[in-house]
């Protein structure tokens, strides 16, 4: 079956584009969530009066995709990870993580699929990791991922140094 898209749609295809899905797919699936219609006469003439509107649409979608990329590239990524011994992380820092850190840290919502991790992060350091925007826009992100400092161990070892310090100039005392 037929269907022009009403919105841009993962694996396949963009708003305007004419595309060819199962029956049941475009009927289950893409014309109740009105993310497409049936490629009939009519609404291939309504496309092709609409054509300079979407592409007026899109090229202002990739501008504004194009600031966010260079928003990205400015502002680095800091993530903070349980760590073992030598800087390792338990477990591994996941495009998931990351999507939540851009989300909390600069405004910038992104769909988890849309990171490009070349390699799993297990280490504590600097990465380069690439994401994709928009279709054709792409952002290099540097992130930092740093260990979690361990608060809860720290104030404990004061007081009892505290209470050494007092039990010997008590002793120095007597």
């Amino acid at each position: 079956m037929e269907v022009i898209l009403l919105d841009d749609v993962e694996s396949l295809g963009h708003e305007g584009d004419l595309v060819r899905v199962a029956a049941g797919h475009a009927r289950n699936f893409l014309i109740p969530r009105n993310l497409a219609v049936p490629a009939t006469k009519a609404a291939k003439e309504q496309l092709e009066r609409r054509r300079g509107a979407i592409v007026k649409r899109e090229a202002q979608k990739a501008e504004a995709a194009k600031r966010v990329a260079e928003r990205l590239h400015e502002h680095p990524l800091i993530i903070a990870a349980k760590t073992g011994e030598g800087g390792k992380l338990h477990g591994t820092v996941t495009a998931q993580q990351i999507v939540d850190a851009l989300a909390a840290q600069t405004g910038v919502a992104l769909d988890r699929r849309r990171i490009n991790l070349l390699e799993p992060i297990r280490e504590v350091g600097n990465y380069l990791v690439a994401a994709e925007v928009y279709k054709g826009v792409h952002a290099q992100l540097t992130l930092t991922v740093e260990p979690v400092d361990k608060p809860a161990a720290e104030p404990e070892a004061e007081p009892e140094s505290e209470a050494a310090d007092a039990a010997d100039a008590e002793a120095a005392e007597a």
